[in-house]
């Protein structure tokens, strides 16, 4: 009994935690297991959208031609980004829209848009081969509210990931105390407490469902709590691994990366040419399909194109380069063979490994389980609460029952 009770905070922490989390946990559990394919599902349900008429196209189309006729089918858009699946080559781009804005003498009025993923509104899908719109739709389908939720509670840019690293970290705090709480349990009948009795009473099976699942799906789980957590919180954590690991370094300087020739002829308007852009951002990798490019409010801002390399692993080497509109010069690159291995670590590694991506196939199917786990859990947890709530309630015995008199 004495040994119990040492544990009791312990119980304490791992039973109000879910508690707390539960709806959370069901959700992102849920969401989680159903994003692991996104992007297969949404191309197999919506193949009129994403196949082009022809095959063979070419790896880096006439995007210039292609934004001119987003642009002339909606004036009074702003096009935000160009948001590839890159699924396979022979795909429609996507264009993303604002809502309308009103136009001033100078053009649209772009005060309203703070954050793209918040002011994007309408998807334009263009065929690579003849630059022709094939469809549209809103950018809001039920596959890009599951990503929000998933990724920010629908709340648009830190405040939301703030909290899911918090909850992340309690997550992975109660992860590591339910395995705990299962060794102490089971290791002297670990094949027993792994196994699950389809023919158990009806609560006896649900125990042994959240328990056996759960120790199944513990290790994932955990990690994906705290990856999750580290993906909200990278930029503190990538300072700070900069500082204990190198503290002798100084913050890149990507000016010194380029050379004068790395430079892009500016458009009549200001802002360099789309293609022009691409084609600067693939001077050094040009075995890379680019799958977004982040367009820019101004001569003064900036593109932003990730690419994706086809002769090495794109979970290892995705790269990002940043192009100044107005001078056509690159400003930056994100580019793990260049930089240090912290940087890759904090700021890509840990969406595949999160993701499961980096394992493959099987990544992701591990992580289908682990959310559905996870998902499990707290309507599971909350039956055995209850029924361990009601057993502890004191019962009133008959004798205690007062009589009403006659």
């Amino acid at each position: 009994m004495a040994a119990a009770a040492k544990f009791d905070w312990l119980i304490f922490i791992h039973r109000y935690v879910g508690l707390m989390l539960g709806l959370w946990l069901f959700a992102v559990g849920a969401t989680g297991a159903i994003l692991a394919y996104y992007r297969e599902i949404d191309v197999a349900l919506n193949p009129e959208l994403f196949t082009p008429t022809t095959r063979d196209n070419p790896q880096h189309p006439d995007l210039d031609a292609m934004l001119a006729n987003v642009r002339a089918a909606h004036p009074d858009r702003f096009v935000l980004n160009i948001d590839r699946y890159a699924l396979s080559r022979d795909e429609n781009y996507p264009f993303i829209l604002s809502k309308p804005l009103p136009r001033t003498a100078t053009g649209l009025d772009l005060s309203s848009i703070g954050h793209y993923e918040a002011a994007s509104d309408l998807q334009v899908f263009v065929d690579p081969a003849t630059a022709e719109i094939v469809g549209e739709r809103p950018h809001w389908t039920w596959i890009n509210w599951l990503r929000d939720f998933h990724r920010e509670l629908f709340l648009p840019g830190a405040g939301g990931r703030r909290i899911i690293g918090i909850a992340g970290v309690f997550l992975f705090l109660s992860t590591v105390i339910g395995g705990f709480l299962w060794w102490r349990d089971a290791r002297k009948h670990t094949k027993r407490a792994l196994t699950l009795r389809l023919s158990a009473p009806g609560p006896r099976l649900v125990r042994d469902g959240h328990t056996v699942f759960g120790a199944y799906a513990l290790v994932i789980i955990g990690w994906l709590s705290l990856t999750a957590a580290m993906i909200c919180y990278e930029t503190p954590l990538r300072n700070f691994s900069d500082w204990l690991l190198r503290p002798e370094r100084v913050a890149q300087n990507f000016e010194t990366l380029v050379s004068a020739a790395d430079m892009a002829p500016a458009a009549a308007d200001g802002i360099v040419s789309l293609n022009a852009a691409r084609d600067l951002a693939l001077t050094d990798h040009p075995a890379s399909d680019v799958v977004l490019i982040r367009m820019p409010k101004s001569a003064a801002s900036r593109f932003s194109f990730r690419l994706y390399p086809t002769d090495q692993d794109l979970t290892i080497y995705t790269r990002q380069v940043y192009i100044d509109a107005g001078t056509g010069r690159i400003v930056g690159r994100f580019d793990p063979a260049r930089q240090p291995w912290t940087d890759s670590f904090f700021g890509l590694w840990l969406i595949w490994f999160h993701n499961g991506t980096m394992l493959g196939d099987a990544g992701r199917i591990f992580n289908i389980f682990a959310g559905l786990t996870l998902a499990s859990l707290f309507p599971t947890g909350i039956y055995i609460w209850w029924k361990k709530r009601k057993a502890r309630a004191p019962k009133r015995s008959p004798a205690a029952v007062a009589v009403p008199a006659e």
